[in-house]
């Protein structure tokens, strides 16, 4: 029985989508008979459970942090600091182990957990995304700082340590190698769909309920937040306003309070709650058409993997983002969707405004998105991270 490590600051209950990957993956290794051991933080919904619990065949060691919050950046960072050591002391605790994977939340804590691991057989990253390069273009630090050089350094010492960095974009990996790491040593493992494609009934059920019934709906759907380019949407919707396209939010993030007040008093856009997990399938497959938008000049540090749920729904992507970017690739390539580079607003409205006329293409680049979608399923994820595991 081989032993695989993985450190990552949420898993279920605590929310996000790192979480939720890294359930899937731990879940089905276990499920194969390896020990799996998760070491993660405390959060509001941990604060009852035990420090140390196996859940579905999955060892949990829970570490404490103070409480995060998006609200302060320097009340963020003493979160992530605390736990650099407590992620680092749990690691070394666990000795010779097959492989200790360290994932990108809280930030770069590949360099604390690298220090702790050289017992292990393997070291590998797991990135989901490239810092201090993302907190540089959020504006989070100083571009090109004393901090921004020195956590580089650090960083890419950590990375070309490691025996295998996992990429979840071709153009993370680029990214990657641009920094100095190894390319033999980056392998590209797409995120996977949390959902697959409901039954027509549900969709039907879910259209009704949203009272989406006879309207034609283009729907973002995900955090409304600094690494996306609302302005480009926020145009086009002014461009719409009062036509048959119907854009709707669902969502939260830094910047929702901003792009509801920017949408104000225009009848075809609203904005709805997230919507729970069970219920994510049908409603992303409820809407006519999604919207996924990455700022410009963040391509390759982050990838908006929610595109492969909306294409297992069977539903088409307008992508607004770079156009060399994993998502935009992938859509131009397939044909599930169209792609629009940032700032082209006009384009964006016309085309929402010639495919409201065009159903029968909307329903064919849905069916070539849910056909594409099989690539990037679980079991073609896991099967790669086992060759990678070893």
């Amino acid at each position: 029985m081989k032993t695989h490590v993985f450190t990552n600051r949420v898993y279920p209950p605590v929310g996000g989508a790192t979480g939720e990957l890294l359930k899937d993956l731990a879940e089905g290794l276990a499920a194969e008979g390896n020990r799996v051991v998760v070491i993660t933080s405390r959060g509001p919904d941990t604060l009852g459970l035990p420090h140390r619990e196996t859940v579905n065949g999955v060892e949990l060691i829970r570490v404490g942090s103070a409480p995060f919050t998006r609200a302060s950046h320097w009340r963020r960072a003493l979160s992530y600091a605390l736990l650099y050591p407590q992620f680092a002391w749990q690691v070394w605790k666990l000795g010779n182990v097959d492989a200790v994977v360290s994932m990108t939340d809280p930030p770069l804590q590949v360099a604390a957990v690298t220090l702790a691991s050289g017992r292990s057989r393997k070291r590998i990253h797991w990135a989901q995304d490239i810092y201090p390069e993302l907190a540089e273009e959020l504006g989070v630090i100083e571009r090109a700082g004393f901090a921004a050089r020195v956590l580089r350094a650090v960083s890419t010492r950590a990375l070309r340590k490691q025996d295998e960095v996992v990429a979840v974009g071709r153009c993370m990996r680029e990214k990657l190698i641009a920094r100095g790491v190894n390319a033999g040593s980056i392998d590209v493992i797409p995120n996977w769909s949390p959902v697959g494609k409901p039954s027509d009934e549900a969709v039907a059920g879910m259209r009704k309920r949203m009272g989406w019934a006879d309207k034609f709906i283009v729907l973002y759907s995900g955090n409304i937040g600094l690494a996306h380019d609302f302005a480009t949407i926020v145009e086009a919707a002014k461009i719409l306003r009062g036509g048959r396209v119907h854009i709707v939010f669902a969502g939260e993030g830094q910047r929702a309070e901003e792009v509801k007040a920017a949408l104000s008093g225009i009848a075809n856009v609203s904005f709805v709650p997230p919507q729970p997990k069970q219920d994510l399938a049908a409603f992303l497959a409820a809407a006519d058409l999604h919207l996924v938008t990455v700022r410009e000049s963040l391509a390759g540090l982050v990838v908006p993997s929610k595109i492969y749920g909306i294409m297992a729904a069977g539903r088409p992507v307008i992508y607004v983002g770079p156009e060399e970017s994993e998502a935009g690739l992938l859509i131009a390539k397939c044909g599930a969707g169209l792609v629009f580079c940032n700032g082209n607003a006009a384009g964006v409205a016309s085309a929402l405004e010639e495919l409201e006329r065009d159903r029968p293409r909307v329903a064919e680049m849905g069916s070539i998105a849910e056909q594409a979608a099989g690539e990037f399923t679980f079991g073609k994820a896991l099967g790669r991270w086992k060759e990678i595991l070893g």
